[in-house]
């Protein structure tokens, strides 16, 4: 084994949950297919795979600065009504 290629991740709405981790968390955007209803991101090297039939996943990301990543991310959601930190 050398590594980690790509974690799948549960999501019922894949336009909200493309918005979500493209505008909110800020991965690059890969691809989405339509159907099958796949949405891809690189996150670090490792694509994140969305998808309404993959089971839901636990994600723990990595950060170098705590602080200005929640100022980033509560600056990102409070121009929207749908996510909340």
């Amino acid at each position: 084994m050398r590594g980690l290629a790509q974690v799948a991740q549960h999501a019922d709405d894949l336009d909200r949950a493309t918005a979500f981790y493209r505008d909110v968390l800020g991965l690059r955007h890969i691809a989405t297919y339509r159907p099958p209803g796949l949405a891809f991101f690189d996150l670090d090297g490792v694509r994140l795979l969305i998808e309404r039939g993959a089971p839901s996943a636990v994600l723990y990301l990595t950060t170098h600065d705590i602080e200005a990543d929640v100022a980033r991310l509560r600056d990102r959601t409070s121009r929207s009504s749908r996510s909340r930190i």
